[in-house]
């Protein structure tokens, strides 16, 4: 199955790559979570996060860095990826109109976007 990943670096343009995942099951042919992993971690620099949004208007899988708001011996938190975050933010924003977006959760590092679902 063929996708395309959208790597979206704090304070940079967003990278594309496509990519191609090998069928986990044979009643289904998108990626396993071993797969996934291999490919998003090295990019992030830590243990993948799956998060559900919705891009424009349509749902989507983004994968975020589990630690990436924590201070850790080896390294400071993650600076807040604005992209990232406003995806993240835009379907609680379109049920929610009103409400403040800084009230809400925020995003830390890169981030990786797939147009379509690939978390099962």
């Amino acid at each position: 199955m063929k996708n395309t990943m959208h790597i979206l670096r704090v304070g940079q343009p967003a990278e594309v790559r496509e990519v191609e995942f090998k069928a986990n099951r044979e009643d289904y042919d998108g990626p396993g979570y071993e797969q996934l992993r291999e490919l998003i971690e090295p990019v992030l620099g830590g243990p993948l996060e799956h998060v559900s949004v919705l891009w424009n208007g349509e749902r989507a899988d983004m994968f975020v860095d589990e630690l990436g708001h924590v201070e850790l011996t080896t390294r400071d938190p993650l600076p807040r990826n604005d992209e990232a975050t406003a995806i993240y933010r835009a379907n609680w924003l379109k049920q929610h109109p009103g409400t403040d977006p800084e009230t809400l959760a925020w995003i830390a590092g890169t981030a990786i976007l797939f147009r379509v679902r690939v978390w099962f």
